[in-house]
């Protein structure tokens, strides 16, 4: 009988044990971000997404309200989600608010799914968009792939997979109490401060493991994306982007028929940007861009191109600073404050240079235009020789310049030669004598012994 007891007692405290095992970490959430997806999701919303997640909160809300975006940058941000130690929550709001298409992919792929009241999910069919208008894309190919991995996700977090089809195929909307009562999402919210009362002690299944979310005392933040994001949020505008490229390729075309005219410049700066709304990796177009400034400015110190050049250099310099720019804390441990200062510091500076270099370019453009008239001025003037001339030539102070001058020969504004050494004694010029200037010749002038 003691035997059966003790077997029983070490079975409770191995069961005991284990259950203390299996308990999910909790995550004792002190600052939580808010990231604001409102507009189309592009490579923008990307780099915003992975800026966040560098700076190590404890738990991030996507805030959506979206008519969807580029498949490639939702798959992208799924993929920072699956591998993320950070609990994502995704929240359709605010009240009224919709999140169609990439909009729901990205929604029914974080940890915990949430709507607002009143707001809408659904019409997930992939579509190509052309110049003035859409199509819709049927090839099986396409639409296997992308079922098989909004199912997995669904799967991933215990949802309905048997929506998959209907969201992609059939274009299926839900709104909120329907997305709950068929199991698509987790909770609805007012907003967001009920929404963090609400996933207060839920259990995530996050990369490392099971995780369980603890949010009492937690602030919420509002994320501001970066100078560097707000750019390319921009730029990755399609119709921005492809009016760029177009630009680009016109300018390059119309610069090589008729240099000179720094279009070549335009050119490639244009299709650059173009190239980066389009997602080509920013880092490697923001060395670009440096080169390029840099290039530019050199030339610019080398030649007289009014400034034209330079002000393309500085514009490139600071577009390539920007984009190039490390903005992730963790890697250099100063926060994104200090970046953002920097980038400014930068900037600005780079904006004054670049504004001088048009002033001064405008300058002298203007200054080649007038005709000289430093020789009309002049004539009538009196100067003061510096030296006893010789050979009818010698220097004269004029208005506290220094001046080459030479004599004014018996038949005009000449070079005197006819004189020769037989010089009148009345017509000599020394030292301190007062001297009458006559005229110019080139930067010479020509003077008469003032009687």
């Amino acid at each position: 009988m003691k035997k059966f007891l003790l077997v029983g007692f070490i079975c409770v405290l191995a069961l005991l044990f284990g259950l203390v095992n299996i308990q999910a970490e909790e995550i004792h959430a002190k600052k939580i971000y808010v990231i604001d997806i409102d507009d189309t999701i592009t490579s923008a919303t990307v780099e915003m997404i992975k800026e966040a997640v560098n700076e190590k909160p404890d738990v991030i809300i996507l805030r959506l309200n979206t008519p969807g975006g580029d498949l490639g940058s939702t798959l992208e941000i799924i993929q920072i989600i699956d591998n993320s130690e950070i609990p994502f929550v995704g929240y359709v709001g605010p009240k009224g608010a919709y999140a169609w298409s990439a909009g729901t992919f990205i929604l029914l792929s974080t940890h915990i799914a949430a709507m607002s009241p009143n707001s809408i999910i659904g019409s997930c069919q992939p579509v190509y968009i052309g110049a003035n208008e859409y199509t819709l894309i049927n090839e099986s190919k396409i639409l296997n792939a992308v079922i098989a991995i909004m199912k997995e996700r669904m799967k991933m977090y215990d949802r309905n997979f048997s929506l998959t089809e209907k969201f992609i195929v059939e274009n299926l909307n839900l709104n909120a109490d329907e997305a709950k009562k068929f199991n698509a999402i987790e909770l609805i919210a007012d907003n967001e401060h009920d929404l963090v009362e609400k996933i207060d002690g839920m259990n995530v299944r996050v990369a490392s493991g099971e995780k369980t979310i603890i949010t009492k005392n937690a602030e919420i933040l509002h994320y501001e994306p970066s100078i560097k994001t707000k750019f390319m949020s921009v730029l990755s505008n399609p119709l921005i982007a492809s009016l760029l490229l177009m630009l680009g390729i016109y300018a390059l075309i119309f610069g090589f028929s008729s240099p000179g005219m720094g279009a070549e410049i335009l050119g490639v700066l244009c299709i650059l940007l173009g190239l980066i709304g389009l997602g080509f990796d920013v880092n490697l177009a923001g060395i670009a861009l440096l080169i390029l400034g840099i290039a530019l400015i050199i030339y610019e110190m080398s030649s007289h191109s009014f400034g034209i050049v330079g002000g393309a250099g500085v514009i490139a310099l600071v577009t390539g600073i920007i984009f190039i720019g490390p903005l992730s804390s963790p890697n250099f441990y100063v926060s994104r404050e200090f970046f953002n200062t920097l980038l400014y510091s930068i900037i600005f500076p780079s904006i004054i240079f670049a504004v001088f270099l048009i002033f001064a370019a405008t300058k002298i453009f203007k200054s080649w235009k007038k005709k000289p008239v430093i020789g009309e001025s002049i004539i009538g003037e009196t100067a003061e020789s510096t030296e006893d001339f010789e050979n009818k030539t010698g220097f004269v102070m004029y208005k506290g310049e220094l001046w080459k001058a030479k004599i004014l020969s018996d038949e005009g504004e000449g070079e005197g030669e006819g004189e020769g050494e037989g010089e009148s004694e009345n017509k000599k010029i020394l030292k301190g004598n007062k001297v009458k200037i006559k005229g110019m010749d080139g930067y010479i002038l020509i003077v008469e012994k003032f009687r």
